[in-house]
């Protein structure tokens, strides 16, 4: 069967497949969150803890765990312990949320403390099954490197990091020199910005591990900065704050809905006011952190020259390791292959096609996550494997990138526009308990599917 040849069934269902356990002693406190989780695609289990030595914990492990504590905080290690135990040897995070400090070390992966919202729980839980799920591919591009190509890699231990960079944005009040203060305490490197002018020049030029913005007087022009800010690739997972009076701030939700990652109040302790800062800014440098890893795997020996891809060979080799890897796991993956033809409306150069159909699988490449596995084998096809998605969810991808490059245009060898257009065919194979695994991409561009 061709591999253009659509393999799944005809009637298919949305399935979730990243699933959230919600260990909690406040169930009732907890169904907003769970409502913002299912928004996020997220299939959700709710177990109430009463302080005892057990917990009645589901079968399937979960993608990521949260402990939502307000009378038994202290007993985080336990519950962690138990968790832990019931799913061994099965890695995934754990988030903490948490009414109160304790003392001793943290048993959590990451934890957020009250007062929180909800979305704000719900985006940090995505964000962590997201770095687990980078962490996955990069541990099986290793190995595929070690076993096919002969590159026994060790990852670096992380150097002595740089100090954290943050730019705050607004007005240099009272509270903006707690702010400096509770941060430059734990070694942050503070930029002030007073006006949103200065404020887009130091993000055009410099690189910050998280932004604070001054809204005690109203969200203006802070929402639009994070907004504008959410627009640009380069500064998209760049989390922003907004410093503001509790007691008067009336746009929660709307900071939230546009891409605000948490309110810091003005009168909240200098360890809770650096707390919330370095906690992002931790998370954005752990996910750059990853993308330059992604970015020195591999090698001439596994990419397309003409577009920095994967090639036909480390396709070949991988595929069969992430589609085993996925299907122990019990979770889903789906490929997508990218047919591109090319439409013209002048005669054209081969120089000129050659660029063209290398800047189009640029643009396929540059809307996937990094987990993804982009391989170009052959000049006009691309093959996209995406572990643990389901085929309902990589649809939204592939029209978006039938979108994207059948309204772009490409000029000929002499520079002259809007000369050559894409045509882009699309097929989606989805491998699961009923298909069986994909056992290998052949030679012949067929893919198999196997039980």
């Amino acid at each position: 069967m061709s591999i253009l040849a659509r393999h799944t069934p005809t009637s298919v269902r949305p399935r979730l497949n990243r699933r959230v356990l919600i260990v909690t002693d406040d169930v009732d406190g907890s169904i907003a969150l769970v409502e913002h989780l299912k928004a996020l695609s997220l299939d959700v289990s709710l177990t109430g803890y009463d302080g005892s030595d057990t917990i009645e914990l589901p079968e399937r492990a979960p993608s990521a765990v949260l402990c939502f504590l307000s009378d038994y905080v202290e007993q985080g290690p336990k519950i962690v312990a138990l968790v832990r135990q019931r799913y061994a040897p099965r890695e995934f995070p754990i988030l903490g949320r948490l009414m109160r400090e304790t003392e001793g070390d943290s048993p959590y992966d990451s934890v957020l403390y009250e007062p929180v919202h909800a979305v704000q729980v719900a985006h940090r839980v995505s964000s962590l099954i997201r770095l687990g799920q980078m962490e996955a591919e990069i541990v099986r591009r290793m190995e595929t490197l070690r076993d096919t190509f002969g590159q026994d890699i060790t990852l670096p231990d992380a150097p002595l990091r740089q100090p954290f960079r943050v730019l705050f944005i607004g007005k240099a009040d009272p509270a903006y020199m707690a702010v400096v203060n509770s941060l430059q305490d734990k070694n942050v490197n503070v930029v002030a910005a007073f006006t949103s002018f200065s404020a887009f020049d130091y993000l055009h030029d410099s690189t910050f591990d998280a932004v604070v913005m001054n809204a005690l007087q109203g969200g203006e022009p802070a929402l639009t900065i994070a907004e504008t800010m959410r627009r640009n690739p380069r500064l998209f997972h760049v989390p922003t704050l907004l410093l503001v009076d509790k007691k008067t701030f009336r746009e929660t939700d709307t900071a939230y809905a546009n891409g605000i990652k948490d309110l810091i109040d003005a009168d909240a302790p200098p360890e809770e006011l650096s707390g919330r800062v370095l906690e992002l800014a931790n998370d954005c440098r752990l996910h750059q952190q990853l993308k330059d890893e992604f970015t020195n795997l591999g090698g001439p020996d596994c990419s397309d020259p003409e577009t920095g891809v994967l090639n036909a060979r480390f396709l070949h080799a991988h595929l069969k390791r992430v589609s085993r890897d996925c299907r122990a796991r019990k979770v889903p993956l789906s490929i997508l292959t990218i047919k591109l033809t090319p439409k013209f409306t002048s005669a054209l150069t081969g120089d000129a096609l050659k660029l063209a159909y290398a800047q189009s699988i640029k643009m396929i490449a540059g809307v996937v996550r990094m987990q993804d596995i982009v391989a170009r084998i052959d000049k006009d096809k691309v093959v996209v494997a995406f572990p643990e998605e389901h085929r309902t969810d990589v649809a939204r991808v592939a029209a978006r990138i039938n979108d994207m490059i059948e309204t772009a245009t490409f000029p000929d060898s002499d520079g002259t526009p809007d000369v050559l257009r894409m045509k882009v065919e699309t097929a989606i194979v989805e491998q699961s308990e009923e298909l069986g695994t994909v056992a290998a991409l052949r030679s012949d561009d067929h893919l198999e599917l196997v039980h």
